[in-house]
């Protein structure tokens, strides 16, 4: 299979899921496309595309797109489109880390989910809020503290 990783926000989720793989001696391609829908703690509702991936290396291979969470399911219902039209693969399914639990279901759903969550922004693990936090090693809800931060503090 292909794993394709929606960077940045599921990178540290992907790389743990192909050291688990590697482990059961499972092979696997590997795959990235960097994709953003957020601005803030608010979702955007339009879907930024970055480059990297030749869409022709998944022709005829089953791929499994690595998200790092599925809230309103913006970004999974831009992509899925694109990669059925720009070209055949074998299967396409999604695993994503974390879903959140909220009143309108999402758009796509995720074949394979991680953990389900409360509707609160989370950060931590590779997810950012506003570039901040992906380092941070466990999975947090980020507070008023945390969104009101100035990163210029951290050069002062």
């Amino acid at each position: 299979p292909v794993l394709l990783c929606v960077l940045k926000g599921a990178s540290s989720f992907y790389f743990h899921l192909l050291e688990a793989l590697q482990d059961l001696r499972q092979g696997f391609y590997t795959e990235f496309l960097r994709l953003s829908s957020y601005e803030g703690t608010e979702t955007s509702g339009t879907v930024k595309v970055g480059g990297g991936l030749n869409y022709q290396d998944l022709t005829g291979k089953d791929v499994l797109i690595v998200e790092d969470m599925i809230d309103t399911g913006t970004t999974l219902s831009h992509l899925l489109p694109v990669i059925k039209k720009k070209t055949k693969v074998k299967s396409l399914e999604v695993c994503t880390l974390l879903t959140k639990r909220l009143q309108t279901p999402a758009k796509c759903e995720a074949k394979y989910v991680g953990f389900s969550i409360p509707n609160q922004f989370a950060i931590g693990y590779g997810i950012d809020y506003n570039k901040l936090y992906r380092d941070l090693k466990d999975i947090w809800v980020i507070s008023q503290q945390g969104i009101d931060f100035d990163p210029k503090e951290l050069h002062a």
